[in-house]
């Protein structure tokens, strides 16, 4: 079998099947070919590339070498004279920390939805039912009310309006079966630890070395696994992407235990090792290399423990991805013509007989023990990753998801690196600023021995000495002498200070060069590290803090993104997964997920952001202005409601705000037209009934008139008649006999009323007259004396009554 890049051609160019691909030679050759691929010694790819890795993390955590300042300073001879503290900045961790911190501020979630035909027959069924219920709301209370059944889902609220409802498809139109999925895919990354732990880790990762990696893998109990992959660790094949879509092989170089490899491959758990083998490897172990080095005894294969069990060595786990056609002939039986499908191609086939191929794509998986030459595990994957769509049944994936941000010739540059250069300048000042301190000399004073000498001392006591004078100028400043000595000739200044001016010059340009190349660190990085602390100043409006953090985002945001793709691979993986464990009867995840609930399912899955606290507080500041400036507007949106929406989502959290802001205006609006209609109708109202009471008026004025005019015509008719009857009297003629009884009945309706009114005038007098007698004492006995010819004439006969009429009558035609 041929060695080297020729095993791995002819390996993906064979036309053998999967049976011959599963034969260990293949997998030993291929290992073998690998492990040199990543071993190849100083210089190769992998060595470069963890030599690299190794001085990011360094410099991430504040350990660089500093042999190479003492070079540059020449204060590494045998005697250094100036004590120099060789610590260096910490400025790279601190920018590294300041990012993962504000990285880690963020949340995701993995989402989940139904791609199957199935279940995107049950959503288009809910719309169109919602559609209905929302065009017909009023037809269906009516109808609830008639029949006393319940016939609007209880479940879900009818929306409003067409925006209303295209908005709860687009957000909130989630399948039974779509919450599960997406609570066990979650589920699964939280008990990981990719919310919280690892997230940090490969966030670390992706910054200093601006690799992350992940390796998913289900075990024999349907449980699923998440492991993290050390970027140092990472081995792959060529690829020109970030995502390493065109590799052939990945894997990872991990240390297992000799108990974890005897549970794996043991003899006595199934395997093929044994204890004499594992002895073999757990000699090649760092451990084995101490001083009390064990030798092999023959209890050892019985005993329940061996001193070697937690040695670790190291091992080689890959997958590598081909294609594998497998052929099958098409055989027709003479006797009834039926097709039949045999697995392989026969020696002697039949003119009849067809050959077809299935071809698919199968990952294989190896672990070798390089150090032995030991073959540990080769065949096809177990719980291989497919795709659930079954058009691309035929595809499969690597349980290794792996992400290397721009990606040139298999390379990055991640922050230690990007910002090397003025790193070291920035030390390389400080350490000349520490050397210039050390070797500072203070301010000092040259002294005039001579001129100290000629000092006339006077009468100054216990100043004995120049020395003497020299303290009494250290500690007061003071200085008194004589200008000219007993000959008169001129005595110079004998103490003058000295001005130290070169160090304030050196130090403030060693601090000019700290800032230039700090300047050249910020444009390296493409942000400052200060940037957020700056903005977040009490002076400072919101719209600068949302610069900064998206001046911020721009630069570094890539490395962030590298961790969102794997963990968005990673749960589509996830997905995969938790389908197969479900449907082939593992218990572990039943608490979540039926069988029934994804057989005959699709489902695709994506990361979403959830908001920050940041994103979150702005909602809710806005918000509680909006209730407070119009306190009309809580009775249409739920505020616990949209701060619980917000911490999911805040751009739903504002949609459904201003859709209760809608409903108010509208709301307003509609009782502004609702009132403007009942002020109309109020005072149409009150138009018709004030023409209704001039019609009344109207009516009862022209009622009047015609009453009185009535009234004047019969007046006028007696009148008339009257006439008549008196110019007949006049000329003394007799009445007609058919007149006599209108004669009559004229006279009578005359008469009488105006007798009778004649009467009333009379009575009234004689009362009148009667209360003015009462008056006085006098006028009662005239009172009483005119009572009884009153009561005389009062007293008339009946038959005197019944001549009254008799004489009213010749009265009346006298």
């Amino acid at each position: 079998m041929p060695d080297g890049s020729e095993i791995l051609k002819e390996f993906q160019l064979t036309q053998d099947g999967i049976s011959k691909k599963s034969d260990e030679s293949y997998g030993l050759s291929l290992a073998k070919y690998i492990a040199s691929t990543v071993n190849s010694g100083v210089g190769s790819y992998y060595f470069n590339r963890n030599a690299r890795y190794r001085q990011n993390r360094n410099a991430a955590n504040g350990r660089i070498r500093m042999q190479k300042f003492m070079d540059l300073l020449e204060l590494n001879g045998k005697q250094n004279y100036v004590n120099i503290n060789w610590q260096s900045i910490r400025i790279v961790n601190r920018i590294v920390a300041g990012l993962v911190g504000r990285w880690m501020s963020k949340s995701e979630k993995i989402s989940v939805k139904a791609t199957d035909t199935l279940s995107v027959k049950e959503k288009h069924a809910q719309y169109k039912e919602l559609e209905f219920l929302m065009k017909n709301n009023a037809l269906v209370e009516n109808l609830e009310q008639a029949s006393g059944v319940k016939l609007k889902p209880e479940d879900i609220k009818i929306p409003a309006d067409k925006e209303e409802l295209d908005l709860w498809v687009s957000q909130f139109q989630r399948l039974p079966e779509e919450i599960k999925y997406e609570m066990g895919c979650n589920q699964a990354l939280e008990s990981n630890g990719w919310f919280d732990v690892l997230k940090e880790k490969m966030l670390h990762d992706s910054a200093e070395v601006g690799f992350v990696g992940t390796y998913t893998w289900m075990d024999e109990q349907g449980v699923i696994h998440i492991d993290w992959v050390k970027p140092e660790n990472a081995f792959y094949s060529y690829s020109e992407y970030n995502d390493f879509r065109d590799t052939t092989w990945r894997g990872q170089v991990r240390a297992m235990k000799i108990s974890e490899l005897r549970r794996k491959y043991g003899e006595e758990f199934g395997g093929k090792l044994t204890e004499r083998q594992l002895y073999e490897l757990a000699a090649t172990a760092k451990e084995f290399q101490l001083a009390d080095k064990i030798s092999w005894i023959d209890q050892w294969t019985s005993t329940y423990a061996r001193p070697y069990d937690e040695f670790n060595i190291d091992v080689f786990e890959f997958e590598l991805k081909t294609v594998d056609s497998e052929a099958y002939t098409v055989v027709t039986t003479k006797k009834n013509k039926s097709t039949l499908l045999k697995k392989g191609i026969p020696t002697k086939k039949d003119e009849s007989d067809s050959i077809i191929e299935d071809t698919k794509w199968n990952i294989y998986r190896g672990v070798y023990a390089k150090n032995q030459d030991y073959l540990l595990e080769w065949g096809i994957k177990t719980n291989m990753i497919r795709p659930q769509d079954p058009k691309e049944i035929g595809n499969a994936e690597f349980s290794y998801s792996f992400f290397m941000y721009q990606n040139y010739e298999m390379r990055n540059l991640a922050i230690p690196e990007k910002i090397e250069e003025p790193t070291d300048q920035m030390i390389l000042a400080r350490l000349k600023m520490q050397q210039l301190v050390a070797k500072m000399r203070p301010t000092g004073a040259k002294y005039n021995i001579d001129a100290l000498q000629e000092i006339d001392l006077g009468l100054a006591g216990g100043v004995s000495s120049p020395s003497e004078i020299q303290k009494i100028y250290d500690q007061t400043g003071n200085l008194y002498f004589r200008g000219r000595d007993a000959e008169g000739n001129p005595i110079p200044v004998p103490m003058e200070e000295l001005s130290n001016s070169g160090f304030l010059g050196q130090m403030q340009g060693l601090i000019s060069l700290y800032q230039f190349h700090y300047q050249v660190l910020k444009d390296e990085l493409g942000e400052d590290p200060n940037l957020i602390a700056q903005a977040l100043q009490p002076r400072v409006t919101s719209s600068n803090v949302n610069t900064a953090q998206d001046a911020a985002n721009n630069a570094t945001g890539y490395m962030y993104d590298a961790y969102k793709w794997v963990i968005a691979d990673t749960a589509k993986k996830v997905c995969c997964l938790l389908k197969d464990s479900v449907t082939y009867g593992s218990k572990v995840y039943r608490e979540l997920l039926k069988e029934e609930d994804v057989a005959g399912r699709m489902f695709s899955t994506t990361i979403q952001l959830l908001p920050d606290e940041m994103e979150i507080a702005k909602f809710e500041a806005l918000m509680n202005q909006a209730i407070g400036s119009n306190p009309q507007l809580i009775m249409y949106i739920d505020p616990f409601q949209l701060m619980r929406v917000a911490r999911e989502d805040a751009k739903l959290a504002e949609t459904l705000f201003r859709q209760g802001q809608k409903k108010m205006i509208a709301s307003q609006q509609e009782q502004a037209a609702q009132q403007s209609q009942m002020n109309a109708q109020v005072q149409m109202q009150s138009s018709q009934a004030a023409e209704q009471e001039k019609r009344a008026t109207m009516q009862l004025e022209v009622e009047s008139k015609g009453q009185i005019e009535s009234m004047l015509s019969k007046e006028r008719q007696k009148e008339t008649i009257l006439n008549g009857i008196f110019s007949i009297y006049a000329k003394g003629l007799q009445i007609p006999a058919e007149l006599k009884s209108l004669e009559t009945e004229i006279l009578q309706n005359v008469a009488l009323p105006l007798f009778a009114e004649n009467m009333g005038n009379v009575q009234a007098m004689a009362q009148d007259a009667q209360a003015t007698q009462e008056g006085s004492p006098e006028e009662q006995g005239m009172e009483q004396g005119q009572e009884m010819p009153q009561e005389g004439m009062e007293q008339q006969s009946p038959e005197q009554e019944q001549q009254v009429p008799g004489q009213e009558q010749q009265m009346m035609q006298q």
